[in-house]
This record gives structure tokens, sequence and C-alpha cells, in this order.
């Protein structure tokens, strides 16, 4: 059967309204200025419902664009059915999927609490997985569509400290990637948004993050700019600023020892390790290398 294509097609602009998960702060707030600013229709959820409506009149007296909002919590088992029944109920075809939502623990893995690491698991890997699952056939079936999951720089090497946190991002790079390739010629594609530190309240929260310099940080303007106009452009992966592109461009192909090395340089004695894998490694080039 022919797919059909939206009138909004031939513009190169995506049919549809724009659900942006975890809307209320940081990046997800930006996320939703950045598509409004390009005249998407919204639809903000996150937890806290005075947040979102107070963003929705924001953005829709700014740019002239329809907002609803949904309070939810993706950490409920059912809320992403929830979600798309609601939608559904109300009419709304959603052409741009922005999973953004996501949380964070931080020590060592076996003193975690364990109900916040299932947590986490139902925030980052179950409730991004159910969202793309119950929005891509009707993209699928328009022809036409965007799929945006925020993962991170984390997803190209395990980090001690966020041993959970960084396997929960490498999930959703892998899902992204491969759900691309699936659908690619199809007319939606999925993109991957890879932020390194960013100057979120979650990761201010964060002891590790504390010890970033300020340089080496991102505003989340910034990274909700790049991940929008990439998603847009239906691009597989995009990881803004130049030191966060260096270093997971690097990653894939360096050994796994130093990988892991650069993974823990936060950690105490981090940057030790790192030194010695790299010693390590030149040791080795040489005597391979006379």
């Amino acid at each position: 059967m022919a797919q059909r294509k939206t009138q909004t097609n031939a513009s190169g602009r995506i049919g549809g309204w724009a659900l942006i998960t975890g809307a209320s702060a940081g990046i997800g707030r930006e996320l939703a200025h950045a598509f409004a600013a390009r005249r998407y229709d919204l639809v903000l959820a996150a937890r806290t419902e005075a947040a979102i409506d107070a963003l929705g009149r924001e953005l829709a007296t700014n740019h002239a664009v329809r907002v609803k909002t949904l309070p939810v919590d993706v950490a409920e088992p059912g809320a992403p059915q929830a979600m798309a029944d609601a939608l559904a109920e109300a009419g709304v075809e959603v052409g741009v999927l922005v999973n953004n939502a996501g949380v964070l623990t931080e020590g060592p893995f076996a003193g975690g609490a364990l109900e916040a690491q299932l947590n986490l698991l139902q925030v980052n890997v179950v409730a991004v997985t159910a969202l793309t699952r119950l929005f891509l056939p009707p993209m699928l079936a328009r022809g036409e569509g965007r799929i945006l999951n925020v993962a991170s720089i984390a997803a190209f090497m395990p980090v001690p400290q966020l041993a959970l946190y960084a396997a929960t991002k490498a999930f959703v790079l892998s899902l992204t990637e491969a759900v691309g390739e699936e659908i690619r010629g199809s007319g939606v594609t999925a993109t991957a948004l890879c932020p390194g530190f960013t100057d979120t309240g979650m990761m201010r929260d964060s002891a590790l993050a504390r010890m970033v310099p300020q340089a080496a940080t991102m505003s989340p303007k910034a990274v909700a700019e790049a991940g929008c106009a990439a998603c847009l452009r239906g691009e597989a992966i995009v990881v803004p600023g130049l030191a966060n592109r260096l270093i997971t461009s690097g990653a894939p192909l360096a050994p796994r020892a130093l990988v892991r090395a650069l993974g823990g340089a936060l950690n105490a004695g981090g940057w030790e390790r790192l030194a010695a894998a790299l010693q390590g490694l030149a040791g080795a080039r040489g005597r391979t290398n006379p």
C-alpha cells in the first residue's frame, strides 16, 4: 500500500504536533522553545504541572503555536500507553516525538538503592522504548515523522559511579541507530542527541559534575538547538560541542582499557588511571614498533 504523505511534507516541514517529555526544565524546556520557534504545535509532558502550564502559556504567546500539556510521570508503567490514548482521543497527531525525560543516579552500583535503580531503568529505557514503539507506526503509515531520543556522551563508554546511567544511555543510542536503519527511506528518521556536561538542574545536583570546569559545560539552549536542527534534518547522531565530538569519535577506536579509564576520569584517582592507561598503550606500541 502506498504511504500517504501529509500536505506539509512538500514544504520540508514535518506535519503534526511535537511531543516532548521532560519538558518542564533543562534541555527539555529549551527543546520546547526550539520547536516552538520553528512553529511546531506542542504537547508538553512532565511531572510538574505548574511548570509546563506556565511554559505552554509563554510559548503560545511568543510563537503563536498551539500547546497542550500532559502532567505525567513516565516512571509509571502504564504512562506511555495512557499518553498515546489521551492524544488519540484528543485528535492529536504526533509528527515529532522527543524522548527527553531522564533521571540520573550516581555512586557505586553495589551500594545504590535498588528502587532508585529500577526507577532509572523505567524512565531512561522502558518509557523511551514504549513511546517510540507506540508513536512510530503511525508515522510510518503517514510516510513522515521524526524521533529525537536524548542520550549522552556517556553512551560511548562505561562510566564508573554512573554505571547504570551510562548503560541506559548506551541502550538509547543503540536503539535509535538500529531503528533508524530499519526505517531508512520511509520518510521517518530517528536521531540520538548525545550531549556532554550541560548546565541543568540534574547536573548541578551531581557531585561528579561539580568537578567539571565551567568551560567544559554547555548551555541547555545550545544543546537543544543542535538537537532540534539535527532531528529535523534527519541526522542519525548529533554530539554538540567540539570537545564532546573528539571524545566520542575516538572512543569506538580506542582500546577498551583506555575507554574505561576515560569513563572513570571524573572519579577519585580517575585522571591517574587515565594517564597510566595512556602510558601502558604507549609502552605496548613501543615494544611492537622498535
